[in-house]
């Protein structure tokens, strides 16, 4: 099993047509097929399927497919590493963020890293948390951002707990419910989550008043969209507090002022165990907690 035959199979799997696979890999279609029939030989089972309708990939195509992710990308970070030992800070680290979590701290990070480390390329993805936890076991990711529930640490996952996230809830300017004082006033209404209930902090919401959710509930990962949603629907969207005072998010949407309080979640970073982590990943890391500590320290 060789480095370049996994390579070929995870670029047609993601591709999904060899002929795009080749054009992303530089070669021709002949020799990427070699490759993948050779691995196929190899392993003696069939790794895709062609039809006119394209390249699919077969259950054990998948499961190698994961594996192939997390080899590739293995090889890339220890190429970086070497580049660094060399004295290039010249590397990629790719954050992971949920549509609630950057932060005015973050953002800060963010500019000192990039004055410190200016050759380093640093690549910012919103995911849903599935999908932020899904790339960091990959390797895909090198850090995640995320709101979810403070977890142990793992041989996989290391957590950092960054900060407090109160949440709120919210609907547009001159809806009929504004003025709600409770939260039966609002069950019948269209709520708007950006994650499934199960993952979602509403979902912590309504288990904690053993109140069941609503019955209609839109679920909306993308941020635009989901303000969009909100402050054009009389739907009841679920916000963390410091989102709601954002200018564009404050002019079109007002929070509700319930007897019921909602959540504080954590803002949590999370990364791959240190010994997994480029020496760029690790020093962004870093100055992630030294820019969230300094936002939350006391005043002299």
């Amino acid at each position: 099993m060789k480095l370049h035959q996994l390579r070929a199979l995870r670029t047609i799997a993601e591709s999904g047509s060899l002929q795009e696979a080749a054009r992303l890999l530089e070669v021709t279609q002949p020799s990427l097929s070699k490759a993948v029939k050779e691995l196929e030989e190899e392993l003696g089972v069939p790794l895709l399927v062609r039809s006119n309708r394209g390249v699919t990939v077969t259950a054990y195509g998948e499961r190698l497919v994961s594996m192939a992710r997390l080899v590739t990308e293995e090889v890339r970070r220890a190429r970086e590493e070497i580049d660094t030992l060399k004295g290039e800070m010249a590397g990629r680290v790719a954050i992971g963020v949920s549509p609630v979590t950057p932060n005015r701290a973050f953002a800060y990070c963010f500019k000192r890293y990039r004055a410190l480390y200016p050759n380093v390329q640093l690549q910012i993805f919103e995911l849903r948390s599935v999908q932020l936890f899904e790339g960091l076991k990959e390797g895909r990711l090198d850090l995640v951002l995320t709101t979810q529930p403070l977890q142990q640490a793992t041989q996989e996952q290391v957590w950092y707990e960054l900060a407090p996230q109160p949440s709120a809830l919210a609907v547009r300017r001159g809806h009929p419910l504004a003025g709600a004082r409770s939260l039966q006033e609002l069950l019948d209404l269209e709520w708007l989550l950006s994650d499934p209930l199960e993952v979602a902090l509403a979902g912590q919401f309504f288990r904690e008043r053993q109140v069941p959710p609503p019955q209609r509930i839109t679920e909306c990962s993308s941020s635009v969209l989901y303000l969009e949603l909100a402050a054009s629907t009389d739907a009841v969207s679920f916000w963390s507090q410091r989102m709601l005072q954002l200018p564009m998010v404050a002019q079109v949407l007002v929070p509700l002022q319930i007897a019921e309080a909602t959540p504080v979640a954590s803002l949590s970073m999370v990364t791959r165990p240190q010994e997994l982590m480029t020496r760029e990943a690790l020093l962004l890391a870093e100055e992630m907690v030294a820019a969230f500590n300094a936002e939350q320290a006391p005043l002299a």
